[in-house]
């Protein structure tokens, strides 16, 4: 956990050791965030609520990653009319990606709140995150809080970078694509057969370790510009983007715009991916982006004077992947009650 730097000055914190990499301190926070809500479901009662743990998680990538983060944080009340919580941006200062992120916290009967309507704007919030994180160039996920496990697929397993904790706890933060949420959402409101269950939407979630996952691919590789990392990152992105359109595409969506305009809602709030045409195709080496000139305005702003954002949300993280001078320790275990 964090710690101290030295006894009388604890406003100056640091994490114990040398920096984790960002893929050790997801397990670590996702660890914490499962064994957290069971407690809290359990002999610990209330559980926290999803800005809590929304605001620990922001909290500790601050503290724990020093300046290869910075944090902005906007309006709450601006945030609220939106559907997403935050956004995390992974990049090198030039090139990049952005996930829209709408948290989820798992009740103790296994459910989470999909289905929440927006009055405002006459519409879902999964709808609302979809079309918003489009207007602004990010992948819309839903970052789902856990406090159950389920069996590691063979063909996922490797792709957990050695990062898994023995009691599974490492499922406690896991993401899924907002499209798959809306196949959910569509099937409900157009009565189809079939219904995607949460017990289904939470087993092909990803922990989010395996999605954000920073570590070098050779060891003693030098990669001064992160660009391995990021097209590692972006390319299990796709993969998490892809899959959730073609849960959505198999979908009978009639001939209505969204779930909301099934519903009677707003019939300008569209399904759409973030992938463009190239949604069923994959790439051998995914295509870096350059980021979106906020971004850019956002990496050189004072944090207590931010820009103002096109489309508001709580706060955004953004995450520098470019190599240092310092040392990153990969080896962040899983927190033990």
């Amino acid at each position: 956990m964090i710690m101290p730097l030295r006894p009388g000055l604890p406003e100056q914190t640091v994490w114990p050791g040398s920096r984790p990499s960002l893929c050790g301190l997801l397990k670590w926070m996702a660890s914490d965030t499962y064994h957290w809500l069971r407690d809290g479901y359990g002999p610990h009662t209330p559980p926290p609520g999803e800005e809590t743990f929304t605001d620990v998680h922001i909290r500790h990538l601050r503290q724990a990653m020093g300046s290869r983060v910075k944090v902005v944080q906007f309006n709450k009340e601006q945030e609220s009319f939106n559907g997403a919580d935050w956004e995390l941006w992974i990049h090198n200062r030039s090139h990049g990606l952005g996930f829209r992120i709408q948290a989820k916290k798992e009740s103790k009967e296994g459910q989470y709140g999909f289905r929440y309507w927006l009055d405002e704007r006459k519409a879902f919030q999964c709808d609302l995150l979809i079309h918003d994180a489009q207007a602004v160039g990010c992948i819309p996920v839903y970052l789902l809080y856990n406090h159950e496990a389920w069996a590691i697929r063979k063909d996922a397993a490797r792709l957990l970078c050695g990062h898994t904790a023995d009691d599974r706890s490492h499922y406690g933060c896991s993401l899924l694509s907002a499209h798959q949420v809306q196949a959910q959402l569509f099937s409900q409101a157009l009565g189809v057969r079939g219904r995607i269950s949460h017990v289904q939407l939470r087993e092909i979630s990803a922990p989010w370790n395996q999605v954000l996952c920073d570590l070098k691919g050779k060891a003693g590789a030098r990669d001064p510009r992160g660009t391995g990392t990021l097209q590692a990152i972006q390319r299990r992105a796709e993969a998490v983007e892809r899959a959730g359109w073609a849960t959505l595409s198999s979908v009978d969506r009639g001939e209505f715009a969204s779930p909301s305009h099934a519903c009677g809602g707003n019939p300008e709030v569209r399904v759409g991916t973030w992938l463009g045409d190239q949604a069923t195709e994959e790439r051998p080496e995914p295509v870096l982006r350059a980021l979106p000139d906020r971004v850019l305005r956002l990496l050189e702003a004072d944090p207590l004077r931010p820009p103002e954002q096109p489309i508001p949300t709580r706060a955004v993280v953004l995450y520098d992947v470019s190599d240092a001078e310092e040392t990153v320790n990969h080896l962040v275990g899983c927190v033990r009650y």
